[in-house]
């Protein structure tokens, strides 16, 4: 089979499983008493259904984009894990030399005399984005704010883990339109829209629009999503897209947590309590 078929039908696959399983975890979360509802309940409710939680996870984000690239339907230079491997450079490069890192990271000139930009700035601008989303939501929700926070205070594995599934996940559905379409922008943005469609699929992805207390978790889905896609046109390399998905995700996380903290003292201070 041609290989840019194939790892359209990988991708088609991929997105399939995906809306089955996002349906058949909203149809548990809906009948807490049937036996879909009481299996979910055991995969959530001890270490052991955890554990395989975990697995069907790992295999779904990390597993199906590995079984296509033994099979050589997907190229890790292509979506970005690897340079052009030259040989005389060192294995930890993974194929770039030091000034396409710097490039990757910082920007420079191209050979046509532009400059060009790395990841750092947008990396900025999204994250100038996501403290004030956040703010926003914190000012037009006033005292109705959770004390905790919208979200817990986020565990330092439970971000990478996170961000390695997505940035992976997202690479994968890049390689597709990357195989049939030239240009790289717009091969990007199809990727992007493979990835909303496979959010506008799962029943619990519509029902967190409807929440207030959701949207901003979606906002910053979004944004880690034009992040990533952002910097791998500019850069095609997905290790600074990682790098800055983590940092960005822990420190906004922490940040939503300790401003969460300030909410009862200033409804105190409103109410006069």
């Amino acid at each position: 089979m041609d290989a840019p078929l194939e790892l359209a039908l990988w991708t088609a696959g991929s997105i399939l499983l995906s809306a089955v399983g996002g349906l058949l975890a909203w149809l548990a979360g809906q009948r807490p008493h049937s036996r879909l509802g009481q299996l979910g309940a055991s995969l959530t409710g001890n270490p052991f259904g955890r554990a395989t939680l975990f697995l069907v996870r790992f295999a779904f984000y990390i597993g199906l984009p590995y079984v296509a690239l033994i099979n050589h339907a997907l190229s890790p230079v292509v979506i970005g894990l690897l340079g052009t491997q030259t040989p005389d450079l060192p294995w930890w490069l993974l194929g770039w030399n030091t000034s396409e890192w710097v490039k990757a990271l910082i920007g420079g000139s191209d050979p046509a005399g532009g400059v060009t930009v790395g990841a750092l700035l947008p990396g900025g601008i999204a994250a100038a984005v996501l403290l004030l989303g956040w703010r926003n939501a914190y000012r037009a929700m006033g005292a109705a704010f959770p004390a905790g926070g919208l979200l817990p205070a986020p565990s330092i594995f439970v971000v990478v883990r996170e961000s390695l599934f997505a940035e992976i996940h997202w690479a994968f559905y890049r390689a597709a339109p990357l195989a049939f379409i030239a240009d790289p922008y717009w091969a990007t943005l199809a990727g992007a829209v493979l990835v909303i469609l496979e959010w506008v699929l799962d029943p619990a992805w519509h029902a967190g629009l409807a929440d207030g207390t959701r949207r901003e978790a979606l906002l910053m889905q979004l944004t880690w999503l034009a992040l990533s896609a952002s910097i791998f046109v500019l850069a095609r390399n997905v290790w600074p897209i990682l790098v800055l998905h983590i940092a960005l995700a822990w420190i906004v996380g922490r940040w939503v947590t300790l401003f969460a903290a300030r909410q009862p003292a200033v409804s105190q201070s409103v109410t006069g309590d």
